[in-house]
C-alpha cells in the first residue's frame, strides 16, 4: 500500500536510464502508469579498432533535451517527488576538481585492455575474482584505469574522481559525486559481499579510495536538483534523487524479479539472463557475474553475452541498409516483418556466432568473432536473420546452462528488452531455453525500475516487493513450441563451435593487430 502523508497527494516520479545508444526517461504516477515517455540517441566513437567510446557533454545535452520533450507533453514537473537513476554499466568517466571529463567516456564495449588483463597473474586474478564476484574483462573501469597508467598516466593526475556512466549525470543534476553499490559492483572495484570498495584491488589497481565516489544502497538518496539545474530544465530546485542502479538491476526491478528465483532474459544492445538469489555466490572463469540487487540483503546473478540486439542492428543497418550501428533500437523492425521464415535456420544447417564485439559468458574471450556456418546457395536474407536471432538465443541458453552447472535453476522467466518485444524472437527464445516466457505491464523496464526505485527512497513505498506488487502485473505470454526439440539438438551442435574455432579467432585477432602496425 502507499505510505503516509503522500497517501492522498498527487505524485509523479521520473526514471533516467543512460543505455548505450540513447537516454530514456520515464514519468510513472502513484498509481504505477506511465504518463510519458521521451529518448534522445548519442553517438559511439572508434578512434581505433576494438575502442568504443562515448562523449559525456553529450549524455547530458541527451538528458536536457528528453526534459524538453517530457515538459512538451504537459507533465507537470511540480508533481515529481523522487528521480532514479539507471545506466549502462562498467565503463569510465574520469573527471578533473570542477567535474569535467579530461576524455572521452570508455564504455562497456571497448576492449583496448585486453594485453592489460593478460599481464596479470591468473592466481592473483583468481583471487579478486572472489571478491568481487565477477570476472574481469575489457571495458571495465578496473582494467581501463590499468590501461590508463599505460598509456594516459598525465590524465591521472588530474583525476579527482572515476564516475561510472550514470554518475556523471548525477553530479550535473546535484553537483555531488555518488553512486550504488549494484552499479560499482561492475567495476571490478567493489567486494560484492560486504557492498563496500575493495581496499585489496583499490591496491593491485593501484588507485586511491579518494578517487571512487561514496556508496550508498540503491534505495538511499544522494542528493537534490541543484537550483541552477532546476533553472535550466524546470525540474523543482530539491527534489530527492536517489542512487538507482545498474541499468541490468534497475530492469530487474521494473521486472519484477526482487524474490529468490526470480528470473528475466533481457535482450538489449548486449544480452543479461539473471536471477535473483539471497546469497552471493562467486565462481572462477565461468563469466556468470555476482552482483548487489537494489534489495538490501539480495544479489543478481548474471550471465551477460555482449552481442543481442547490436547483433541484428549490424546486419540489418550496416550489411543491408549500409548505414551505422548502435544498439537494438537502431533495429528496423518493419523490414524484418515478412521476411523471417516460419522454420528454424538450423533446420536448414544455418547457424551464426554472435560474437561481433568477443563474448562474456561462458567463454571471457574478446578475441571471439562473429560467424555464419553451413551458408549454402539456397539461404535466403530471411534465413541470415533468423539465423541471427537463434544464435543470439543459443547464447542465453549458454548463460542458463552455466547457472545450472552452479546449481542454480532459473525460475519464472520474464522476458524484455528491445528485442524480446519481436514476437517472433521470443518464440526462438522460449523455444531455445525449454521454458515458457512472461511478460509483464511495465514499459522501458530499466528506466520504470529506476523510476519506481525513487518512490521507495521517497517513502512513498516501504520496500520494492511492495513497490513491485503495487505496480507490475505479470502474465504467460510464450511457451515452447514443436520445434523446441530441434533446438535441443542443435544446441548440442552450436556449443561444439567455439572449443574447434578458439585458436582460428585468435589468430585472426592477431592478423588484424599485425596489419595495424604495418599500417
Amino acid at each position: 500500500m502507499v505510505k503516509g502523508i503522500l497517501l492522498n497527494t498527487k505524485s509523479l516520479f521520473l526514471g533516467l536510464d543512460l543505455g548505450t545508444s540513447s537516454l530514456k526517461a520515464i514519468v510513472v504516477d502513484e498509481k504505477g502508469k506511465v504518463k510519458a515517455v521521451a529518448r534522445r540517441g548519442y553517438s559511439i566513437y572508434s578512434p581505433q579498432t576494438g575502442w568504443a567510446e562515448q562523449d559525456p557533454e553529450e549524455w547530458w545535452r541527451a538528458t536536457l533535451q528528453v526534459i524538453q520533450d517530457l515538459t512538451s507533453t504537459g507533465v507537470d514537473f511540480s508533481l515529481i517527488k523522487g528521480i532514479g537513476l539507471s545506466g549502462q554499466t562498467h565503463g569510465m568517466v574520469i573527471v578533473d576538481k570542477n567535474f569535467r571529463p579530461l576524455r572521452k567516456a570508455i564504455i562497456w564495449l571497448d576492449q583496448r585492455s585486453y594485453s592489460q588483463i593478460r599481464r596479470i597473474d591468473r592466481e592473483k586474478l583468481n583471487r579478486m575474482t572472489q571478491i568481487t564476484g565477477i570476472p574481469l574483462s575489457p571495458g571495465f573501469m578496473a582494467s581501463s584505469i590499468l590501461w590508463m597508467r599505460d598509456s594516459e598516466p598525465h590524465l591521472l593526475e588530474k583525476a579527482r574522481y572515476f564516475l561510472l556512466p550514470k554518475d556523471y549525470l548525477r553530479i550535473k543534476l546535484t553537483h555531488q559525486a555518488a553512486t550504488d553499490v549494484s552499479d560499482a559492483a561492475g567495476t571490478f572495484l567493489l567486494d560484492t559481499r560486504k557492498r563496500s570498495w575493495s581496499e585489496h584491488i583499490l591496491g593491485e589497481v593501484g588507485i586511491s579510495k579518494n578517487l571512487l565516489p561514496p556508496l550508498y544502497e540503491s534505495t538511499e538518496i544522494t542528493g537534490s536538483i541543484a537550483k541552477d539545474v532546476s533553472e535550466r530544465t524546470h525540474l523543482p530546485e530539491g527534489v530527492p534523487l536517489c542512487a538507482g542502479g545498474a541499468d541490468q538491476v534497475m530492469g530487474a526491478v521494473g521486472n519484477k524479479i526482487v524474490e529468490d528465483g526470480d528470473s528475466a532474459c533481457i535482450v538489449g544492445t548486449g544480452g543479461q539472463l539473471v536471477s535473483c538469489i539471497s546469497q552471493p555466490f562467486v565462481g572462477v572463469d565461468k563469466g556468470l557475474h555476482t552482483i548487489p540487487h537494489a534489495v538490501k540483503e539480495r544479489w543478481i546473478l548474471m550471465g551477460a553475452i555482449l552481442s543481442a540486439g547490436i547483433s541484428l542492428s549490424w546486419f540489418i543497418n550496416r550489411v543491408l541498409l549500409d548505414k551505422g550501428v548502435s544498439g537494438e533500437d537502431e533495429v528496423n523492425w518493419d523490414l524484418l516483418i515478412g521476411t523471417v521464415p516460419s522454420y528454424p535456420a538450423i533446420k536448414k544447417g544455418l547457424f551464426f556466432l554472435p560474437y561481433l564485439k568477443g563474448e562474456r559468458t561462458p567463454h571471457l574471450d574478446p578475441g571471439a568473432r562473429g560467424l555464419f556456418i553451413g551458408l549454402c546457395l539456397d539461404h535466403s536474407r530471411g534465413d541470415l536473420i533468423r539465423a541471427i536471432m537463434e544464435g543470439v538465443a543459443f547464447a542465453f541458453r549458454d548463460c542458463m546452462e552455466m547457472m545450472r552447472l552452479m546449481g542454480i535453476s532459473p525460475g519464472k522467466m520474464i522476458c524484455s528488452g528491445g528485442g524480446g518485444k519481436n514476437k517472433i524472437w521470443r518464440q526462438i527464445l522460449s523455444d531455445v531455453l525449454g521454458v515458457s516466457l512472461y511478460s509483464v505491464n511495465s514499459r522501458e523496464q530499466s528506466a520504470y525500475g529506476a523510476a519506481l526505485t525513487a518512490a521507495v527512497a521517497t517513502g512513498f513505498f516501504s520496500s520494492l516487493k511492495e513497490g513491485c506488487n503495487e505496480w507490475i502485473d505479470i502474465y504467460p505470454d510464450t511457451s515452447p513450441s514443436a520445434f523446441s526439440s530441434l533446438y535441443q539438438q542443435g544446441y548440442r551442435i552450436y556449443r561444439q563451435f567455439y572449443p574447434l574455432l578458439k585458436e582460428k579467432f585468435h589468430l585472426l585477432s592477431k592478423m588484424e593487430k599485425d596489419y595495424e602496425a604495418v599500417e
